[in-house]
């Protein structure tokens, strides 16, 4: 997830010194690191073990569990701040997994929920697509979109939205490479490479337009 949508949300929610923040998904703690260095005091949740323990050695004092959005181990107003970047649309229930974020946050807190743009926004997503990454084919893809379906299923208030570039640049064709084989593409075979063509820059970058959607939702008013 691209600084651009960190910047955006912790604006958007207020995150500063002393916010109590828990960050769903936090992988290897990146955005966490990001809101420590405001102040903020720092915690998330992640499914992969690894992933925690890179975030503690980025965050040494922070609060890292290992567990699933579905069910939170912190008590009920725990948080000023629930965050997600580009991690509900995963959870195995979005819906679930938002109540679960709206319980540990207070009365007067904020869930903000940050991801990618839809495909026709998001030119790295529409190229993956095409070469079949995962066995996603376009027309296979959800006719709406699985965050806004949750935050209409559980009638959280959205007390904001919005939209920032977050455009994604690749070093050369080694980094094109990993990135499409860890984004799923089987093998990145000079075909393929080929086929990123348009998205390649005269000093051999390569550079995919893109767009992130976030919501500010909270409890009340």
């Amino acid at each position: 997830m691209a600084a651009a949508g960190w910047e955006a949300v912790v604006g958007a929610a207020g995150v500063g010194a002393g916010t109590s923040l828990l960050d769903l998904g936090c992988g290897d703690g990146a955005f966490c690191a990001f809101a420590a260095a405001l102040g903020a005091v720092v915690h998330g949740i992640d499914a992969d073990p690894d992933a925690l323990a890179a975030a503690l050695e980025r965050v040494p004092g922070g609060d890292f569990r290992l567990g699933s959005m579905e069910s939170l181990p912190w008590d009920d107003a725990s948080f000023d701040v629930v965050t997600a970047f580009d991690a509900v649309q995963y959870a195995l229930d979005p819906e679930a997994a938002l109540i679960e974020a709206a319980r540990v946050a207070r009365t007067d807190g904020r869930i903000a929920v940050c991801k990618w743009g839809p495909p026709e926004s998001n030119e790295f997503f529409g190229f993956l697509v095409a070469l079949g990454a995962n066995g996603v084919r376009a027309d296979a893809l959800p006719a709406t979109d699985p965050v806004e379906d949750a935050i209409r299923a559980t009638r959280l208030n959205v007390l904001g939205t919005g939209e920032v570039t977050a455009p994604i640049e690749i070093a050369n064709d080694d980094a094109l490479e990993r990135s499409l084989v860890s984004a799923g593409v089987a093998t990145a075979t000079t075909s393929v490479i080929d086929a990123a063509g348009p998205y390649r820059r005269s000093d051999g970058t390569y550079r995919f337009e893109n767009r992130q959607r976030f919501w500010i939702l909270g409890r009340g008013r």
